[in-house]
């Protein structure tokens, strides 16, 4: 007799959950109950909204357990991502690791819950993913790099080896920080960007950063 898959709901309609919701079609591991999300039209690969974040311990209840958060994080303050996740766990929802078939993750990576790798990227040996990070597509995060809970490494993103990318901090598409360097909680690299020292608490810094 074949064991049934575990359902899981997206929360979240926008661009983010779509990725979220093409990782989870290709991985195979949940099927997808469908979305939560304020904009009631919101569909992606024919899976509709049942629902917005007020719903979320009416479904909870009636026997959806698992959940993706699908709401993205820009850096800067923006706390809805962190929102979600943290009202999903005062519901009482599992929260597992979305991985994209395509990507890269060494068998030593540690991940912690709700984190987001998308298409293409490689998470190296030794390193740690924090709760609820995004590692997006294309992004490397090298061997022995630490990121912290909400951080987000975006589009083709380089981190050396031994980075440390604080809480909430983010770095832009296609930026590179070189080995050992630390991000600091809520920092924000931008997009392009080279950093070479280390990046303060709530900095934003674009463009080759000396320190």
């Amino acid at each position: 007799m074949s064991i049934p898959i575990p359902r899981i709901l997206v929360v979240g309609g926008g661009g983010h959950a779509r990725s979220v919701m093409d990782a989870i079609s290709a991985s195979g591991v949940y099927e997808i109950a469908g979305i939560v999300d304020p904009d009631s039209s919101a569909s992606y690969l024919g899976h509709t909204v049942l629902g917005s974040d007020d719903d979320l311990f009416d479904l909870h209840e009636s026997g959806f357990e698992v959940a993706a958060i699908g709401v993205g994080y820009l850096g800067g303050g923006d706390g809805s991502r962190a929102r979600v996740y943290k009202r999903l766990l005062e519901v009482g929802f599992e929260l597992p690791n979305i991985v994209d078939p395509t990507a890269a993750v060494a068998a030593d990576v540690v991940l912690g819950e709700a984190a987001f790798v998308g298409k293409l990227a490689v998470i190296n040996t030794a390193a740690v993913v924090g709760d609820g990070a995004i590692i997006n597509s294309g992004a490397v995060v090298e061997h022995d790099c630490a990121i912290g809970q909400l951080a987000h490494v975006s589009v083709n993103a380089t981190l050396c080896g031994g980075v440390t990318v604080g809480e909430g901090a983010m770095i832009g598409a296609g930026a590179t920080v070189i080995q050992g360097v630390r991000i600091g909680k809520n920092a924000i690299v931008g997009a392009g960007s080279v950093v070479l020292r280390d990046v303060p608490e709530a900095t934003t810094v674009v463009g080759v950063f000396h320190g």
